[in-house]
């Protein structure tokens, strides 16, 4: 397997490179039809907002929104385009919803002199986000279906005399797939899974760990237990893809120990250096130390024994496949919705990482046939400085 870390870079590197530029963002949205008018209710986190307009002053950045959201979402029917109608009582076209604290809310009518051959468009956000998700609900004739827009599809036709389909497990496996290719931090974690692989049989560990680690994000998260906080969660991703670096380094170092002592050491200075800076911060990092030091110097105990980190891959698909229900709450979604959508989610991040290690073993094979060898120390030692310092970067910018 002397190889096996050349091509893991080589195959990894241009994806997580190219990651780095996407931004994943999700809006939600509610189109109302009842007789010749459609309402819209349309939903932006304020932090998203606030990046996408360019400015933090709510009453700024809600103006703007106002405006952006009339130019780029419209309804046109058999008769036309449906106007935005004036609401009255200074409101204009636009009604701002109190939503909550976290969320922009706002309100449109519209009204159809024909309201036959209704096309929904909403092209709001992706020419600023090419990833942005809106999931949309439709409600009409006394039925409520889920819809997804995107870059791809931002037009909907409702049919006249027929139920409108809800989106297709097809659309929620598309949706994991460009979930993990634009994901650094999932590049990042198969690379460290792929240097850490010694044997061709581990391979299949990895893609257990992967199943396994997402099959459990589904369980808890359909059962509503359990709340994700997305900062946190990637956050803790950032931990996870830091510590697989320091195991690696460990594994090509003459004294492993100071690796098992240094990186957890380190948190423990951040904690402490976090009791005045960010206090909330505390307990994540005294947590990521202690969970550090443990798994390492397992590691350094067991390092003939793939049976540790193994286990990481598995909580850190966990943590990614919470990613997508931390987001869907304020969609309103019925259980069995959800399911659907993590089920699709899910299997379309596993079917990409079943074809990155089929693609590694392909290569892997076509060159040990050839005799090919790379300085696979050299390899490792640049890749677990590289994990190390990403990681730890999402680590921190997270928790701030």
């Amino acid at each position: 397997m002397k190889s096996l870390a050349w091509i893991a870079l080589c195959c990894l590197a241009g994806g997580a490179g190219s990651a780095f530029a996407q931004n994943s963002s999700v809006s939600y949205s509610t189109w109302s039809v009842s007789g010749n008018m459609v309402t819209l209710r349309f939903l932006l986190p304020v932090t998203e907002a606030q990046r996408l307009m360019g400015v933090d002053v709510p009453t700024l950045t809600i103006s703007k929104l106002e405006d952006y959201l009339l130019q780029h979402d419209t309804v046109q029917s058999a008769g036309g385009d449906c106007p935005a109608i004036d609401q009255g009582f200074d409101l204009g076209r636009v009604d701002p919803l109190a939503v909550g604290s976290d969320l922009y809310g706002f309100e449109i009518f519209y009204r159809c002199k024909d309201p036959r051959q209704l096309v929904l468009r909403n092209s709001a956000l992706f020419g600023r986000a090419p990833s942005h998700i809106n999931f949309a609900r439709i409600q009409m004739r006394g039925q409520t279906v889920e819809q997804l827009f995107t870059a791809r599809h931002q037009t909907m036709s409702l049919p006249d005399d027929a139920a409108l389909p809800p989106a297709g497990l097809a659309a929620y496996l598309r949706l994991g797939f460009t979930h993990l290719i634009g994901s650094a931090a999932d590049w990042c974690l198969l690379l460290a899974a792929l240097l850490l692989v010694r044997h061709r049989r581990e391979l299949g560990y990895v893609f257990l760990a992967l199943s396994g680690g997402y099959v459990l994000a589904m369980a808890v998260s359909t059962t509503g237990w359990v709340l994700p906080r997305l900062p946190l969660l990637e956050s803790f991703m950032g931990l996870l893809v830091a510590l697989l670096g320091a195991a690696i380094a460990q594994r090509e170092v003459e004294n492993p120990r100071l690796i098992a002592m240094g990186w957890p050491g380190l948190l423990l200075l951040l904690a402490i250096v976090a009791v005045f800076r960010a206090p909330w911060a505390i307990g994540a990092l005294l947590g990521g130390a202690v969970l550090s030091a443990g798994f390492l110097v397992l590691s350094r105990e067991l390092k003939d024994r793939p049976v540790i980190w193994p286990g990481l891959v598995a909580v850190f698909a966990f943590l990614d496949g919470c990613a997508l229900p931390a987001v869907l709450p304020p969609a309103q979604l019925p259980q069995w919705t959800q399911l659907r959508i993590m089920l699709g989610f899910d299997l379309g991040a596993l079917l990409l990482d079943a074809m990155l290690l089929g693609l590694v073993i392909g290569v892997w094979l076509l060159l040990r046939a050839r005799r090919f060898v790379m300085p696979r120390p050299l390899v490792n030692d640049v890749c677990a400085a590289a994990l190390s310092g990403l990681g730890t970067f999402w680590l921190l910018s997270r928790l701030g």
